[in-house]
Order: structure tokens, then C-alpha cells, then sequence
């Protein structure tokens, strides 16, 4: 393992994960930054409204002292752009994320370059809550991932809102603030081509790592040296 520099800006990480599924998505890239003794925080999103979602990593902040990274998984881009705006955020990581800039939503992102996951995917029950079919997300979300593991994922998925989903972001903290990006090349739910465009408006510093849609769990390796870098970097 890579050691951390110890006159390195950044010592706290907080990793967001995406809809439809919770912090454990990121257990393999907190193992390798543990090691490397950086203090990583797990958020959990509680996926009832962007909201409470944005104000959930707000209270991880709080528990910290010094400066933090933030990283974002899918979803996770669109509630770290917003996080991100608080004085100890020196930097924000995109990985296979929503970018959105101040009044867009992920599914303005969706719309604006086509993919193979499109709203007939989801299934919607009467109180806004949604999951997404199980053979769309072993094949479009999992791709990547062994049988086993996309059939796991799929099968737990954590319930999500539609609100989080038409959310319109009201600040974009990257506009203020260095920002990376992770791009999957093989990803079936946010089009890479989406991911590129965003984080070229972005100015950010890119990856493409060849992978689906679940970079953290598919190239766990790819992704903890990358985030790595962007904490090594922050002023």
C-alpha cells in the first residue's frame, strides 16, 4: 500500500454513496484508505428527499475537525455538489457521479444524453418511493460485478424517492472548488459521454477507469488511488 504523506492538506475522507444503495457500496475503497491511515467516514443517506440527504452528510461534517474531502458514487455527485459548499470541503470527487450544475437534476443529466437505463426500469409505488427492476439493475446498474454480487446488490437495494431524483441542485460547489472525476467507460446508467461532458464544464481532473456503473465495488484499487491523488492535491 502507498503510505499517506504526512504533510498531505487532507486527512478526512467522507464517502457518499448513490440511490438505491447504502455505504457498504464502499467498504473495499475504505479498506485501502484505512490502511493508508486516512480518517474515512461512510455517510449513510437516508434517500427520503435530497434534503435530508444533503443534511445527513452536513452532520458527518460536523463531527469532524479539519479539512475534508468529498467523494460522491452516482447520486452521491448530486448531494457532495451541494455539501461541498462547507468552509473544511477542499475538494470534491466525482466517481461515476452526477456533476450538476446550480438548478439541474440528475434526471436533466439523464434525459440530456440518452442511455440503456431509461424510466420504464423503475418500478414506482404510491408513496414516491421507487426500486429498479431487478434484471435492469443486474445488467445496467451491476455490470461489472460477478453474477452473485449484481444479484445481491439488486436484491438489496435501499428504497428511494423520486424527489431525489428531480431535486434541482441550488449551489455547485465546484465552481469554487478543485474537483475530480472517475469516468466508467462501460457504464449503462450515466452515460459516459454524460460523465465526460460534465466534468469538462467542471474543469475537472479526470480518470476513465474501464468499468460499469459500480466503480468502487468493480475497481476498488482504481478508485482509492485516485481519490488518494485528489487528497494529496487540495490546498
Amino acid at each position: 500500500m502507498q503510505s499517506v504523506d504526512v504533510f498531505a492538506d487532507v486527512q478526512n475522507i467522507v464517502l457518499v454513496h448513490g440511490a438505491n444503495a447504502d455505504g457498504s457500496t464502499w467498504r473495499e475503497v475504505y479498506d485501502r484508505l484505512v490502511a493508508d491511515d486516512y480518517n474515512v467516514t461512510v455517510a449513510q443517506l437516508p434517500l427520503t428527499s435530497a434534503e435530508d440527504d444533503i443534511a445527513a452528510v452536513r452532520r458527518n461534517l460536523e463531527a469532524l475537525d479539519g479539512s475534508v474531502l468529498l467523494v460522491g458514487h452516482s447520486y452521491g455527485g448530486v448531494v457532495i455538489t451541494e455539501v461541498g459548499t462547507d468552509p473544511n470541503v477542499k475538494g470534491l470527487v466525482y466517481v461515476a457521479a452526477f456533476q450538476p450544475d446550480e438548478g439541474q437534476s440528475s434526471a436533466d443529466l439523464v434525459a440530456s444524453v440518452s442511455s440503456d437505463f431509461t424510466p420504464d426500469k423503475l418500478e414506482i409505488f404510491d408513496d414516491g418511493h421507487y426500486l429498479v427492476s431487478i434484471d435492469a439493475f443486474k445488467s445496467l446498474v451491476g455490470n461489472g460485478l460477478s453474477d452473485e454480487d449484481a444479484k445481491f446488490a439488486a436484491q438489496s437495494q435501499a428504497m428511494s424517492n423520486m424527489a431525489i431524483l428531480t431535486y434541482e441542485v441550488q449551489v455547485a460547489a465546484w465552481r469554487e472548488k478543485p474537483s475530480w472525476t472517475a469516468i466508467a467507460t462501460q457504464d449503462r446508467t450515466i452515460a459516459p459521454e454524460l460523465q465526460r461532458l460534465m466534468s469538462e464544464r467542471a474543469g475537472s481532473t479526470v480518470v476513465e477507469i474501464e468499468n460499469g456503473h459500480i466503480l468502487p465495488m468493480t475497481s476498488p484499487d482504481a478508485v482509492a488511488q485516485f481519490i488518494r491523488q485528489a487528497a494529496q492535491a487540495v490546498d
